[in-house]
């Protein structure tokens, strides 16, 4: 009767263990929130229109208020399950060294470009985001792994 009574308290006694995520890794799984992504994709015309108008104030504001919309819209995102599905796993692909140094300096390129109307610094800067999404695809699923 002991031993019963012990196998029906355990289960409540066991603490399940949620893996810790740093602000990067919880920053870049609520971005790959569904709500987020369809987010994005709405303000990102807009943001290009008003760059390559030159009006990159209005292209910031707009950024900055549909990114807290659509964080406040992905706040209930648990990290444990979005980290689970596709969408995670890339978003966590993301903050490898090598992928965020080619993200960011292509950012860097094409906001330039857009403002400059700059068609050369356009692609090189897509190229470069493109590029920065290469590493690590293993991660994802075991199909992507590239063959030694």
């Amino acid at each position: 009767m002991a031993a019963l009574a012990t196998k029906e308290i355990s289960p409540v006694l066991e603490i399940p263990r949620k893996p810790k995520y740093n602000f990067l890794q919880r920053f870049a799984l609520r971005r790959a929130h569904p709500r987020r992504v369809f987010f994005d994709v709405a303000a990102l015309p807009w943001e290009v229109f008003y760059l390559w108008n030159g009006r990159w104030g209005v292209a910031l504001t707009l950024f900055i208020m549909t990114s807290v919309v659509s964080m406040i819209a992905a706040s209930d995102a648990d990290y444990e399950k979005i980290s689970e599905t596709v969408l995670g796993k890339i978003a966590l692909l993301h903050l490898l060294p090598v992928n965020m140094f080619f993200q960011l300096s292509g950012l860097v390129f094409l906001v330039q470009g857009l403002i400059s109307h700059n068609t050369q610094s356009m692609l090189l800067g897509s190229s470069f985001v493109f590029i920065g999404h290469m590493a690590g695809w293993g991660k994802v699923h075991r199909a992507l792994e590239t063959r030694p």
